[in-house]
């Protein structure tokens, strides 16, 4: 299944049918008998999720249809699979712990005791941010496919540039842990977590500022290493190294036990690559990738809150929906769009710089300016008497709109999105050949899942305080590593001629 959608192919000249219509029609079947069986608790929870799901499966089926291709590479698609995602994971995780947030759930949820109407009343915000975005993408994209394979590969200075920067960076940081304490992959466990928060307050200020965005841009290099890598997998020895390389990259993240958001952009970077350079990946293969993923993301969150795996399962069979039941980052974003709703609704003093939250992290750190400022995650920290302890709840679309317009910025942003990454993917095709075109398409492939789970603008920041940055060490590299001919290879160049 890598090819053009099916057709019927009846008489000459007759209109070819797609598979947007019999998908969509079948998924609209499917989800009317199970409505149907539903109790009305079940009810609320699922129309919200069943118009998101066909909102999406329609986007994915009709870009197919339009471009002949599956539109796997595509940041317009991945957006809304992202928000899909983060729209029905905390729906599950509610109907499954017995229409209730319960004991392993995200705190903040179980106090309130949310009613299923309310809930589900809630997550139809969701269907409207969605189908505005989806809409507007549709319209904004236009036609124009991806040719796998034709994206050329990083020449030699290129590639010595980007293997040399990402070694040097990665030695910055390890003289970072070594004469500091402070270490960007650290574990969770609580001892461990508390003595890097320790040396991380130590720090600083503006060497934390600068460490943090060169962590950032050695993520892009990363993947930049890992794109020379993958152009290569059609040599059979290069794929071993990919593979090797893969599997030190789950092993790590199992025995550090700490972030998992690296390892699953990792993943997910190498898939989105060899379906780009090497082969198009079928939809078994996409479906059977994308459902691990989903569940090695859930578990590994699990998994580094215990001490061990006794305690994880004594913890899980306390709870009614079981491994569904544990909090989560899709529910943590709901807990905070939930708390800031109740908060302003009792009258919570809103200061005016989370209106301007899309820009906040572009705009001249907060030790030059003349007044108080801080992106809306620290501002909700402090209003909840956790700023500086080392934990963190990231802020939200959702929850941006609540604080300001609600529905009708949800409609505005959605559709603002649409456009920004409907003439985004435009550009991307008319320069799909060329390496760095591809590579930062990729890097924002990666990073749009940022414009749910914190704000609209916010691959703004992504470019100015990354994609640039690595766009200028790339070019100091390059040069570095340009040489001229030697005499001798002049000399013989003249007599082959």
């Amino acid at each position: 299944m890598t090819g053009m959608p099916p057709d019927s192919v009846g008489s000459q000249g007759r209109k070819k049918i797609g598979i947007s219509i019999p998908a969509i029609a079948s998924a609209i079947i499917i989800c009317t008998v199970a409505f149907a069986f539903m109790t009305p608790a079940g009810r609320h929870l699922a129309m919200p999720g069943f118009f998101c799901a066909l909102i999406v499966l329609w986007l994915w089926t009709a870009l197919w249809d339009r471009d002949g291709r599956i539109p796997l590479f595509d940041a317009g698609m991945l957006c809304a699979m992202a928000t899909l995602i983060y729209t029905v994971y905390p729906l599950v995780n509610y109907w499954a712990d017995g229409y209730e947030f319960g004991i392993l759930a995200d705190a903040r949820l179980q106090q309130y005791k949310i009613a299923p109407a309310e809930l589900g009343f809630f997550h139809w915000r969701h269907v409207l941010y969605l189908f505005f975005f989806v809409s507007f993408y549709w319209m904004f994209r236009g036609k124009g496919r991806l040719e796998t394979g034709n994206a050329a590969a990083p020449d030699r200075p290129a590639g010595k540039a980007i293997l040399a920067i990402f070694l040097l960076l990665t030695v910055y940081f390890y003289v970072l842990l070594v004469n500091t304490g402070v270490n960007y992959n650290v574990s969770y466990n609580p001892e461990t977590y508390a003595k890097n928060f320790a040396a991380w307050k130590n720090l600083p200020l503006l060497l934390l500022q600068v460490s943090t965005k060169l962590w950032a841009i050695l993520f892009l290099f990363k993947i930049a290493l890992l794109y020379v890598v993958v152009s290569r997998c059609r040599d059979r020895k290069w794929l071993v190294i990919l593979l090797i390389w893969v599997a030190v990259e789950i092993v790590q993240a199992v025995t550090i036990r700490g972030a998992r958001t690296g390892l699953v952009l990792f993943l997910i970077a190498a898939v989105l690559l060899y379906h780009r350079l090497i082969k198009a990946l079928s939809m078994r293969f996409l479906l059977g990738f994308g459902t691990s993923l989903l569940a090695i993301f859930i578990v590994l969150g699990l998994y580094r809150s215990y001490a061990d795996v006794a305690a994880l399962r004594e913890g899980l069979s306390a709870a009614e929906g079981g491994i569904l039941s544990g909090q989560n980052e899709f529910q943590a974003l709901l807990g905070t769009a939930w708390d800031v709703m109740q908060r302003k609704e009792m009258g919570a003093k809103l200061p005016w710089y989370l209106y301007i939250n899309d820009v906040i992290n572009i705009l001249p750190p907060r030790q030059v300016i003349p007044f108080e400022m801080f992106p809306a995650s620290e501002w909700y920290l402090r209003e909840i008497g956790m700023s500086g302890t080392g934990q963190g709840f990231m802020w939200g679309v959702i929850t941006q709109c609540i604080v300001g317009l609600d529905w009708i910025e949800l409609a505005l942003r959605g559709a603002l999105l649409g456009v920004i990454l409907g003439a985004f993917h435009r550009w991307y095709v008319k320069n799909q050949t060329g390496f760095l075109a591809t590579l930062i398409y990729l890097f924002f492939c990666l990073r749009i899942y940022y414009t749910f789970r914190d704000t609209t603008l916010s691959p703004l920041s992504d470019f100015v305080w990354v994609v640039i940055p690595f766009l200028l060490f790339m070019h100091f590299g390059k040069a570095l590593f340009h040489r001229k001919p030697a005499v001798a290879d002049e000399i013989a160049s003249l007599r082959s001629q």
